[in-house]
């Protein structure tokens, strides 16, 4: 028998084995059940990992060309080249000069120049966001302006670039900017520059040597998730009590787009600089996407004479812009770009501003509102955008009309949308316009008439007249609205071009909501000019005529040049001609479920700004109690009950083609109902909800996994750490331009990154409008104007689908608010919504015939319903009137429910930016034995296999190749290692078994 000495190693030896067991056991079932998990997140993991789920197994094809989209570059050496000459190009032809004094610019090479704010060294290349770039190795300010031969101040240099500086005072942006719609951010937008006296003390004794030219930048950033600070943010819009507080504190500066006092104080002490003598120049660089309030650079509007001499805006110059900024300091390059913004004294003066952040309802608890249905806007200022504001109620006071009241323009408008100035000079002539039925053409003679060469954009404005008709029914009119546009090659000194620009009389159209539904061209006459900018062309217009300053009493600010105009007679309304959209289909209201005054369900009549009374009809800040007919349409879904009548599609019909024998068919081919026939209810379900990032593969069609990306600035924002490619500038750059051509080679080459990458689709370009200047996301956007966003954004993307890479336009539609965008209600009249918002949609759409060209939808609502379930938007504008042949996709959508996917479907979306299959999956799964649902599924999935089968998607997939499942990696480990526990708990069991065998006493034995 053992002693109990002997007995005390083996209990413990017994206890060791017992918590193995245990300890396995647990890992064992805690990664049974983690497996669980996975598998709901099982694209998101496969996206991050780049963990492949399927193989590409080869066919009979011998012979077959695959290479169904090819680079035009043999390197990835080659194409960085070119992407990095075009987009310093770009920048070049996008940067407008905004006024020049004395010809301070261009500096001389050899000049010795101060670089003033923290924001010399720490510029803004781009926004926040999913649209964020990679600026890591983009060229800082001394870089580029030493290599365009300036001398910069180091000593300056050194200090703002020093820890101490860039810690205490970089610019401030909040931290989790894209969660701060429905979380408190960590901090508030500010400028947070350097106070001058302590510039003085560090690097005072500096300027005396680099006093050729003081350069001072201010910068601005913008990002995703939440809007830009304006200073007097009402105190009615609360999404959580975090978000308030958040709001109301604002930023430490208030107006964010304003100066804030520590940039005054540097302006001032440049100011004493120049005063002294110590410093000959003061030139400012506007480094924000975003209008700043421009009060600063006008002495009789901002009070102070900063003692500036020129400015530059250079908006978000990506990553080769500031190459190009050093250039044009130094005049290697002239300047050529043209504003798309109007930039004022005070951004407050927008009639916009009134309701630019949202409100929430005031019965948001009673009705049980959460974030997703718990704020509202109301576009009360209809049309009157930007400078379809300034200018129209320009004209009205200085023809006495419309009760304007006492307006300035000059002491409103610093310069003009279309503004720009430029190292020469150059002159319009010999102007002509023809009516060829549907369309005007306009030509003119543009000369340089200076001394160094440059470029021109050539604008071309119209305006419609505004009747009594229009006064009944109403139906607004700018009194002037971009129509056209080209820019001149490089223009020697001297030397002419002659530029003929086509306008479709469709631009010149009014939509009319009251009375004919649809499209009119008015009664009467009609007005065409050449101009540089909007405000020039308004007086031209003006002079055209018969107005001149002296015969307005001095209300007209200039005289306009009537040789510069033409026109023509419409003699009677016209309500049929452009009622019928090019694809046949008619056009009639589908929106007015958004207007407050028209809604079935609405939470209470309007009076949208209007220019028959501008003082009478000013815009107010609604505050509405949601009654119970919006609280009922605020609902997640408006469709639960499934439907058993119909026929139900065919499916998992066991066929044998394939997605590459599709490639080039067309999407009406009948051979496309029996591949759609192949197709299981489990294929199209997880195809369409499973879209976040990618296309899932499937067998039955042989169809490959896509991969798609973010990329507004081009592909640059790979949320899983995929690759990227260059960085252009911010798209008000782009449109800033002018220049489809060169707007063109920067989509082929976005389109080269995207097919050098791997990936075939593109989430962007970013189409919403700058409804006001403090829009969070203006980077990603064009213009405050829907024409040229329109169309620069469809030269862009004739070049991103050249390489079979499909794009999703965003945020399709009435996305201009970042704040409380979850679900919120946009409230806004039919006129509105497609004149302004849904116009450059429109246009990209049309300019590209519809191939390739897809929508990310909106995170809002038109009115009560989310935009990615209006019939309205979805299918009948978007693919009826328009239309357009690409995917429609949700913006993310993994866990908004009101995002719902019967709703959405049915109206026409095809897929869901999602990665997980606990809402949006699963909620269609249950709707798999109704025909109606099933066959919006077979519609949506149609969709997403013809884009796919014309996309990069297929390089290398040839008619009988076909795809097979394999178990991702990630799975295979996961299910050893949960084996390994499970064998490791099994064994320590057995040997606690073992050891308490072991230390059981001997049995004695029975005395005989």
């Amino acid at each position: 028998m053992g002693t109990n000495k002997d007995r005390k190693p083996r209990r413990r030896g017994v206890r060791l084995w017992v918590a193995l067991a245990a300890v396995f056991a647990l890992l064992c079932a805690g990664l049974v059940a983690g497996r669980s998990i996975a598998d709901d997140y099982e694209t998101a993991i496969n996206v991050f990992l780049d963990a492949p789920t399927t193989e590409h197994r080869r066919g009979d094809d011998d012979g077959v060309d695959t290479a169904y989209f090819r680079s035009d570059y043999e390197t990835e050496e080659e194409l960085a080249a070119a992407s990095s000459e075009v987009a310093e190009r770009l920048e070049a032809e996008g940067a407008v000069l905004l006024f020049n004094e004395g010809d301070a610019l261009p500096l001389a090479v050899g000049s010795n120049v101060s670089l003033v704010s923290h924001s010399s060294v720490d510029p803004v290349y781009g926004g926040t966001g999913s649209g964020q770039i990679d600026a890591s190795t983009a060229p800082t300010f001394l870089s580029a302006l030493t290599d365009a031969g300036l001398n910069v101040n180091d000593t300056l240099w050194d200090y703002y670039s020093s820890e101490d500086v860039q810690s205490s005072y970089s610019r401030i942006i909040p931290e989790n900017i894209i969660g701060a719609s429905s979380a408190e951010p960590t901090s508030a937008y500010a400028a947070n520059e350097v106070p001058w006296s302590e510039v003085e003390t560090a690097a005072g004794n500096s300027f005396a040597s680099f006093g050729d030219a003081a350069i001072f930048v201010l910068a601005r950033s913008g990002g995703e998730g939440a809007d830009l600070p304006d200073g007097t943010t009402p105190t009615d819009m609360a999404e959580t009590a975090a978000m308030r507080a958040w709001i109301l504190s604002n930023s430490p500066d208030g107006d964010y787009l304003a100066l804030s006092p520590e940039e005054q104080e540097n302006l001032a002490g440049l100011k004493a600089l120049k005063d002294a003598g110590t410093i000959s120049k003061i030139i400012v660089i506007i480094n924000s996407s975003n209008a700043l309030d421009c009060s600063f650079l006008n002495p009789e509007v901002g009070g102070v004479d900063y003692g500036i001499d020129a400015a530059l805006w250079i908006g978000d110059p990506g990553q080769m812009g500031l190459n190009a900024v050093g250039k044009i300091l130094v005049g290697a390059v002239n300047p050529s770009g043209s504003l798309v913004d109007t930039f004022v004294y005070d951004n407050a003066s927008a009639p916009a501003m009134v309701n630019y952040y949202p409100a929430s309802w005031t019965n948001a608890q009673e009705a049980g509102f959460g974030t997703s249905n718990l704020n509202y806007t109301l576009y009360a200022e209809g049309i009157y955008v930007g400078y379809r504001y300034y200018e129209t109620r320009y004209e009205d006071y200085v023809l006495g009309i419309g009760n304007a009241g006492d307006y300035s323009y000059t002491a409103t408008v610093a310069f003009p949308f279309g503004h720009s100035d430029s190292y020469t000079d150059f002159s319009f002539s010999d102007f002509t316009m023809s009516d060829e039925g549907d369309t005007l053409t306009v030509s003119v003679t543009v000369t340089n008439a200076g001394t160094v060469a440059g470029k021109k954009a050539v604008q071309v404005y119209g305006q419609q007249p505004y009747t009594d008709y229009d006064r009944e029914h109403g139906v607004e009119k700018s009194a002037v609205q971009l129509v056209g546009y080209a820019k001149t090659k490089l223009l020697e000194p001297g030397e002419s071009q002659s530029v003929t620009i086509t306008v479709d009389k469709a631009s010149l159209t009014s939509y009319d909501a009251d009375g004919a539904r649809t499209y009119i061209l008015d009664a009467g006459d009609y007005y065409l000019t050449v101009a540089t900018g909007s405000h020039e062309a308004l007086n031209n217009i003006l002079a055209a005529k018969g107005h001149t300053p002296e015969s307005t009493g001095g209300r007209m600010d200039a005289a306009g040049d009537a040789a510069l105009v033409g026109s023509f007679n419409n003699p009677e309304l016209d309500a049929t001609t452009y009622s019928i959209s090019a694809t046949g289909q008619k056009i009639t209201n589908v929106l007015d479920g958004g207007d407050p005054n028209r809604a079935d369900a609405t939470p209470g009549s309007v009076t949208y700004l209007s220019r028959a009374d501008w003082t009478g009809t000013w815009p107010e800040r609604p505050s509405w109690a949601a009654p119970d007919e919006v609280i009922a349409a605020l609902a997640d879904s408006a469709y639960t009950e499934p439907v058993t009548e119909g026929t139900m599609p065919t499916q998992a019909s066991g066929g044998d083609l394939t997605l590459a024998q599709m490639i080039g068919r067309d999407y009406n081919d009948p051979a496309w109902e029996d591949l759609l026939d192949q197709l299981t209810f489990d294929d199209m379900n997880q195809l369409i909800t499973l879209g976040g990032h990618t296309t899932l593969g499937l067998v039955s069609v042989s169809k490959p996994v896509t991969k798609d990306e973010n990329g507004p600035q081009g592909l640059t924002a790979a949320l899983f750490g995929g690759v990227t490619g260059m960085a252009f500038t911010s798209e008000d750059v782009m449109a800033a331009t002018f220049n489809d051509e060169l707007i063109y080679e920067v989509g082929a080459l976005i389109g080269e990154d995207c097919l050098h990458a791997g990936y075939s689709g593109l989430y962007g370009p970013g189409l919403n409008m700058h409804r006001v200047p403090y829009g969070g996301r203006n980077f990603e956007y064009f213009s405050e104007d829907p024409f040229i966003s329109g169309s620069i954004c469809a030269a862009e993307c004739r070049g991103i689908t050249s390489k079979g890479v499909y794009v999703y336009l965003k945020h399709y539609a009435l996305n201009e608010i970042e704040t409380g965008r979850n679900g919120q209600s946009i409230w806004l009249n039919e006129q509105t919504a497609r004149e302004i918002y849904l116009k450059p949609f429109e246009l990209t759409v049309v300019g590209n015939d519809g191939e390739g060209i897809g929508v990310m939808n909106a995170f809002v609502r038109i009115g009560c319903t989310w935009t990615g379930a209006s019939a309205g938007m979805q299918t009948t504008i978007l693919r009826d009137e328009w239309g357009a042949m690409g995917i429609n996709i949700t913006d993310y959508s993994g866990y908004n429910s009101y995002m719902d996917s019967t709703d959405g479907v049915l109206a026409g979306t095809d897929l869901w930016d999602s990665t997980v299959s606990m809402i949006h999956t699963v909620k269609l799964a249950q709707f798999s034995n109704d025909p109606t649902i099933v066959a919006a599924m077979r519609r949506a999935s149609h969709r997403i296999l013809y884009t796919v089968a014309n996309s990069n998607a297929m390089n290398g997939w040839g008619p009988n190749d076909r795809l097979v499942v394999i178990t991702p990696w990630w799975k295979n480990a996961l299910l050893g290692i949960n084996i390994a526990f499970g064998v490791l708990a099994l064994g320590s069991a057995l040997m606690a078994y073992r050891a308490v065998r072991r230390n059981e006493p001997a049995v004695p034995k029975k005395p005989r």
